[in-house]
């Protein structure tokens, strides 16, 4: 209180000063603005206000009323309470909370009441007014069944430099994998998870092998919500599929050894490149696997360090990539914008039966993607993987304000995805998968959300980085057309709350590496290691994802952390490939 009176003691003589010039008239009028300012310094409270308890309200959570309900027994049905249901009266959700039970083929019962797989549809008023809907999966056992979980955890603890708190968890590793384990062991059966792995074992056929991700137990029960919303929302007979890809007529580029002649490379350019990236792995001793191709050919392709178990890494080295995972998101999503089954100015209404048409605080699918949304964090509410993510953010979507301000959040990605999956009536893992990774030719490549949950190896990084070098084509495939492909660039656009000028592309920065001795961040192309037209994307992990699509050359790293003095080594490394580029593409004598 004491800085609002001295604010007001501050402001006084001004006002006066200004009411001694105003004749009688202008008086009136400066009455007007100052009520005109008041009411809108107001609203803005109420606003805030009110966005604070619409947030509060997402976070609220749905529950068991006893506990290790997610595994029942048939005649002993479980029953979906809120965790703190005096919050979320005060927070004004005051209606009846309904909750309906399907069974593995979706047939409708009063209760689950006999052994598989059981789908819980809850329904309800958010308090905005808008449709509440939430699902969880159980599973009622068999009348004799004998279920032993005893999970083993081990504890690592990653290597924080110049830590001493660090050393100290690492010196208690064996305590902390015990107490990991009774906690594991414990919490397991109390958990929404173990009745969708139990479910989905049940369900699922012997095959003589490892089960792939897409062919996870979770996956199963991502197909099983999104065809119970389909049926129950009337959405099924508005599916329209996601072509294959076209074959092209004339193959685009692919990667493929060759000479580095072909590639437009120095001489010596493979033995500069591997000698940086093998000091950088001995001096910071985190391992990764470079590749680096032009022209689609490779000029190296290798593994530098040794993994945690003193074992050298090899090629296949699978990394988490981080946020290079939104790229994958909108390189998938562009197919649909490429087909005309969803376009990048859609508004999300276009899809989501529940939004409000023509209503400014929808966003589009390209404020989804260029992160003016008015969305923030990344994964929340689970993801693509929450059966109805995008109903939680509906409850929330009076308060929202999409092209106000640009903020880096991944959840307008994963509402992509969870647009893509009711477009085209597959879950996003599938898509993922039968309409990217199969077509390229990768390998089990594990994706847990759509905005930063991603595990790749170098390669595929490269592949899906020549896929970008080709304008959407990759070999005999086109997956989308070059016209589309612009469309995904960066480009300038506005924030009404923000006076800077962004340039954003769909999953895509510019990326700017500057030359020895130039400034930082210089916005010459003359100070630029590489051309004007270089994109790619950063990741959190340090995996690296550059495209000079001007010189076409692909630069992809897949390593699990940035480890010591990563920027450091990564200049030096861009540098070595920058200089080793002959000008112009000329082959060498």
């Amino acid at each position: 209180m004491k800085s609002k009176h001295l604010a007001i003691r501050l402001e006084l003589p001004r006002a006066i000063c200004c009411v001694l010039l105003l004749s009688s008239s202008s008086y009136g009028q400066a009455t007007s603005d100052a009520k005109q300012q008041s009411g809108a310094l107001q609203h803005d409270v109420e606003l805030k206000q009110t966005r604070e308890k619409r947030q509060q309200f997402q976070t609220q959570e749905l529950i068991t009323a006893k506990r290790n309900h997610w595994v029942f027994k048939p005649g002993d049905p479980p029953r979906i309470v809120w965790r703190d249901a005096a919050t979320v009266r005060q927070l004004g959700f005051n209606g009846p909370l309904r909750v309906r039970w399907f069974d593995a083929q979706f047939q409708e019962a009063m209760a689950p009441n006999a052994t598989g797989r059981w789908g819980a549809w809850v329904e309800g008023t958010a308090p905005n007014g808008t449709p509440f809907r939430r699902a969880f999966s159980f599973y009622a056992l068999p009348k004799k069944s004998l279920v032993v979980f005893a999970p083993q955890v081990d504890v690592t603890v990653p290597e924080v430099y110049g830590s001493e708190v660090a050393d100290v968890w690492r010196e208690h590793e064996l305590e902390l994998s015990r107490i990991s384990t009774d906690l594991v062991r414990g919490q397991f059966i109390d958990n929404e998870l173990s009745a969708v792995a139990l479910a989905g074992l049940a369900e699922s056929q012997r095959r003589g092998r490892k089960a792939r991700f897409v062919e996870s137990t979770r996956v199963l029960n991502d197909d099983y919500h999104l065809a119970l919303k389909l049926k129950q929302q009337g959405l099924e007979k508005k599916i329209r599929p996601l072509q294959p890809p076209q074959q092209r007529t004339k193959p685009a580029t692919h990667l493929r050894d060759g000479s580095l002649s072909e590639a437009g490379m120095s001489a010596d350019a493979k033995t500069k490149i591997d000698a940086i990236c093998r000091q950088w792995a001995e001096d910071t001793s985190e391992p990764f696997v470079t590749l680096v191709a032009r022209r689609g050919v490779i000029v190296t392709h290798e593994a530098f360090g040794n993994d945690t178990d003193g074992s050298p890494i090899t090629k296949e080295y699978r990394c988490w990539v981080g946020s290079i995972t939104k790229t994958v998101t909108a390189l998938l999503f562009s197919q649909f914008v490429d087909q005309g089954l969803i376009d990048l100015d859609d508004s999300l209404a276009e899809v989501f039966p529940d939004y409000p048409r023509n209503d400014s605080h929808v966003p589009t699918f390209r404020q989804c993607l260029n992160h003016t949304s008015g969305l923030t964090g990344h994964g929340n509410f689970g993801g693509f993987r929450n059966p109805h993510l995008e109903n939680v953010i509906l409850n929330a979507i009076d308060v929202n304000e999409p092209g106000a301000r640009y903020a880096y959040s991944g959840t307008g990605f994963e509402l992509t995805a969870k647009a893509m999956e009711i477009v085209a009536g597959k879950s996003a893992v599938r898509l993922y998968h039968e309409h990217f990774f199969g077509p390229l030719g990768f390998g089990d490549v594990p994706i847990g959300n759509a905005s930063s949950d991603g595990e790749f190896t170098a390669r595929e990084l490269a592949i899906m980085a020549q896929w970008v070098a080709n304008q959407g084509s990759y070999g005999e495939l086109e997956f989308i057309k070059p016209a589309t492909f612009e469309r995904l660039l960066p480009r300038a656009f506005e924030v009404r709350q923000q006076s800077a000028v962004k340039d954003e592309g769909i999953g895509l920065h510019w990326v700017r590496h500057t030359k020895p001795g130039a400034p930082r961040r210089s916005s010459n192309p003359d100070d630029w290691l590489f051309s004007p037209r270089t994109v790619g994307h950063g990741s959190f992990s340090g995996c690296i994802f550059l495209i000079d699509l001007d010189q076409d050359v692909i630069i992809a790293q897949a390593r699990r952390q940035s480890g010591k003095r990563s920027g450091e080594w990564s200049a030096k490394l861009f540098q070595t490939i920058a200089e080793s580029i002959i000008p112009g593409g000329d082959v060498f004598p």
